[in-house]
C-alpha cells in the first residue's frame, strides 16, 4: 500500500500519456483522474495509520550506490511529515485533476496535460517520501523538469516560453545549492539518509554552511524574495497548473527541505535567523507588491508568495511543525482561490484584468461565495483554517526572536494581505460593472467538473485548520506561546482593518495608492527584474564579452595558444626554408662552414 501511493501517479501519467490517442481526451482525463483519486485515498489511511499507530515506518526498496566511500539506497520514510504532505500533495492533485477535465476540455492536447499533471504528483511524492538526500534530490529536479514542462504546456506562445526558461534558470541556482549542501554532508558526515545524519549531529561550521547551502536551495525553489522573480511569470501557464504549482508542489518542496532538514538547522542559530528574516522580508515584499496588481493570478501568485514567506518565517522559529500546519491550511485556500478564478477567467472569455470585471457576482453567485470564503481563510479571519496557523506563527515569532521587528513586520503584512484579498473581491465581484457586452452575455456558473472541486476545498478552507490540529500536533505538544493579549488580537485587527479600509478607499483602489512613482514602484515588484536585467545581467554580460571573450579568449589564449603557436611555427620555418635557395654557392658556403665547425670540434677533443 505505501508504494501503491507513490506509483499510481506515475501509471497514471504513463497511460494518459502513451494511450491518449486511443482513449480520447474524456477518457484520459477520466482515467488520470480516477487514478489519483484512489491515490488520494490511500495517502488517508496511510495518514490514519501513522498519525494513529504512532510507528515511523521505513521501508527500503534496495541498494543504488555501494562503494568505500558511499553507500546509498532507494528507500522510504513515512511519518508526520510525510504523511501531511502525502494528504496535501495527492488532495489538492485529485481535485486540480477533476477540474483540469472541464477546464481544459477542448484543448486537444488535453491527455497530454492529464499526463504531465500525474507526473508531476509522482516526483513530488518522491520528494516527500524519500529518506535520504540523493532520492530527495531525485524529486526536487523532478518536479522541475515537469513544471517547465506545464508552464510551457501552450509551447506556441511566446511568453510561456519564456516563463517556462525562466523558472528553469533561476531555479538552477536553488538546485546548485542543494547539490552543494548534498556534497557538504557526504564531506563532513559520511552519510546522506536521515536517520543516520540526524543521529551523528554535532555543533560545527560546516553544520552552518549545510544550513545556509540549504537555504539557499529552498529561496530558489519556494520563490523567496531575490529568487522569486519566476513565480508571477509561472501564471502564463493553464490556471489549473498555478493551483497545483502553488498549493501543493514546486514552491512547497522548499519549506518542505527546511521542515524535513529541522535537526540540522537546531544546530545552528546563524543559519535559522537568516531563515527568519528572509521569510519575513519575502512576506512584507510579495504583500506590498499584491496591493496594485491588476491581473486577478498575479494577485493571488504573490499572495502565494507572502504565505511562503510566513511558512519560512516559522522554520526560523524553531517551530517547523507549525510552519507544516500553515503549509496545509494554505494549500486549501490557495488551491480554491486560483481555480476560483480560472472559473472566472473560463465565464469572462479568458479576461483576466481586474479593470474589465465587477459586477460579476449576478451570474457567479457560488463563485462569489467560494472565493469570499477562500480571501478571508487567506486574510486569517476569525475560525477559519488561515485564522489557526498563521496566528500561531506570529505568536511563536514575538516570541522567538530578540530582533522583534520580525514580528510587526508580519503583522503589517498581515493588513496588507487582507487588504490586497479584498481588493481582489471587489474588483472583480462588487465594484460596477466594466465587462465587454460578449462577456455579460455569457456570464454563468461553470459546469459541476469545476464547482465540484471547488466546494471540497470551500470546506477544506472552513474546517481544515480546526481538524487538522491534533493530525499535526500531537495531543499536549501543540506549542501555546505566552504573548499579552495585545499581540494576540493584533493580527485579527490588523486582517479586519484591511478588510475594511477597502471598501472606504474603493474609489482608489484600482489606479494608485499614494503617487504614481510609489504604484510603479509596487507594481513593477520593486524594480527586481530591472536590476537583474539591466544591472547585474547586463553587467555580467558585459564583463564577459569584454574581459573573458576579446581580452583572455580572444586575446591572450589565443596568442599563448592556437594563433601564437601555428604563427611561431610558420615564421620559423619561413626562416629555415630560405637556406633552401637552389644557388650552388650558398650549399657550398654551407659546406665549407660546416666541415670547419666539425674540424675546430675535433680539434678541441
Amino acid at each position: 500500500m505505501y508504494l501503491l501511493v507513490i506509483l499510481i501517479p506515475l501509471l497514471s501519467a504513463v497511460g494518459s500519456g502513451l494511450g491518449g490517442r486511443y482513449l480520447g481526451r474524456r477518457g484520459a482525463g477520466l482515467l488520470a483522474s480516477v487514478w489519483v483519486i484512489v491515490s488520494s485515498l490511500l495517502s488517508f489511511v496511510l495518514c490514519y495509520e501513522i498519525l494513529i499507530n504512532g510507528p515511523t515506518v521505513y521501508i527500503e526498496l534496495g541498494r543504488w550506490i555501494e562503494s568505500d566511500l558511499l553507500i546509498t539506497n532507494f528507500g522510504l520514510q513515512f511519518d508526520t511529515v510525510t504523511a501531511v504532505m502525502l494528504i496535501v500533495v495527492t488532495t489538492i492533485s485529485g481535485l486540480v485533476h477533476i477540474y483540469s477535465t472541464s477546464y481544459m476540455r477542448e484543448d486537444p492536447h488535453l491527455p497530454r496535460f492529464m499526463s504531465y499533471l500525474s507526473l508531476f504528483t509522482f516526483f513530488m511524492l518522491v520528494l516527500v517520501t524519500s529518506n535520504n538526500y540523493v532520492q530527495l534530490f531525485i524529486g526536487w529536479e523532478g518536479v522541475g523538469l515537469c513544471s517547465y514542462l506545464l508552464i510551457n504546456f501552450w509551447f506556441t506562445r511566446i511568453q510561456a516560453n519564456k516563463a517556462a526558461i525562466k523558472a528553469m534558470l533561476i531555479n538552477r541556482i536553488g538546485d546548485i545549492g542543494l547539490m552543494l549542501a548534498i556534497i557538504l554532508i557526504w564531506n563532513q558526515f559520511g552519510v546522506l539518509d536521515y536517520c543516520s545524519l540526524f543521529s551523528t549531529l554535532y555543533p560545527s561550521s560546516a553544520c552552518t554552511w549545510i544550513c545556509i547551502l540549504l537555504t539557499i536551495g529552498a529561496i530558489g525553489k519556494s520563490a523567496q524574495l531575490g529568487l522569486h522573480t519566476w513565480l508571477p511569470d509561472a501564471m502564463e501557464g493553464p490556471t489549473p497548473v498555478s493551483a497545483l504549482i502553488h498549493a501543493a508542489t514546486m514552491v512547497t518542496a522548499g519549506v518542505f527541505l527546511i521542515i524535513r532538514s529541522a535537526p540540522l538547522f537546531d544546530h545552528s542559530p546563524t543559519a535559522t535567523i537568516i531563515v527568519g528574516l528572509a521569510g519575513s522580508l519575502t512576506a512584507f515584499f510579495a504583500a506590498t507588491v499584491g496591493l496594485v496588481q491588476s491581473d486577478i493570478k498575479k494577485v493571488i501568485a504573490y499572495s502565494t508568495c507572502s504565505q511562503l514567506g510566513y511558512m519560512v518565517m516559522a522554520c526560523g522559529t524553531y517551530s517547523c511543525i507549525s510552519s507544516l500546519y500553515h503549509l496545509l491550511t494554505h494549500a486549501f485556500f490557495k488551491a480554491l482561490l486560483f481555480l476560483g478564478a480560472g472559473s472566472i477567467i473560463h465565464a469572462l472569455l479568458d479576461e483576466q484584468d481586474l479593470r474589465k470585471m465587477g459586477g460579476i457576482i449576478r451570474g457567479l453567485p457560488l463563485t462569489y461565495v467560494l472565493m469570499l470564503i477562500g480571501s478571508l481563510s487567506l486574510a486569517g479571519f476569525p475560525y477559519l483554517s488561515g485564522f489557526y496557523s498563521k496566528d500561531l506563527i506570529l505568536e511563536l515569532t514575538y516570541n522567538s526572536y530578540c530582533l522583534i521587528s520580525i514580528y510587526w513586520l508580519a503583522s503589517i503584512t498581515a493588513f496588507l494581505t487582507a487588504f490586497y484579498s479584498f481588493r481582489l473581491i471587489y474588483l472583480s465581484f462588487v465594484s460596477k460593472p466594466n465587462l465587454t457586452r460578449i462577456s455579460a452575455q455569457h456570464l454563468q456558473e461553470a459546469d459541476w467538473n469545476l464547482l465540484g472541486p471547488l466546494l471540497v476545498l470551500g470546506a477544506g478552507s472552513i474546517l481544515v485548520g480546526y481538524i487538522a490540529q491534533n493530525m499535526v500536533f500531537a495531543p499536549g505538544v501543540r506549542p501555546l506561546p505566552l504573548v499579552p493579549t495585545i499581540v494576540s488580537l493584533a493580527p485579527v485587527i490588523m486582517s479586519v482593518t484591511g478588510i475594511l479600509l477597502v471598501f472606504i478607499l474603493r474609489p482608489y483602489i484600482i489606479y494608485y495608492i499614494t503617487r504614481p512613482s510609489i504604484y510603479g514602484f509596487l507594481f513593477y515588484a520593486w524594480e527586481f527584474n530591472q536590476i537583474a536585467n539591466y544591472y547585474i545581467g547586463s553587467t555580467v554580460w558585459k564583463f564577459g564579452h569584454t574581459i573573458s571573450y576579446r581580452t583572455i579568449d580572444r586575446g591572450i589564449l589565443e596568442v599563448l595558444g592556437p594563433t601564437g603557436i601555428a604563427r611561431f611555427i610558420v615564421d620559423r620555418t619561413k626562416e629555415l626554408s630560405s637556406l633552401q635557395s637552389g644557388l650552388l654557392f650558398n650549399y657550398a658556403l654551407i659546406i665549407l662552414v660546416g666541415a670547419a665547425i666539425a674540424l675546430k670540434c675535433l680539434i678541441v677533443n
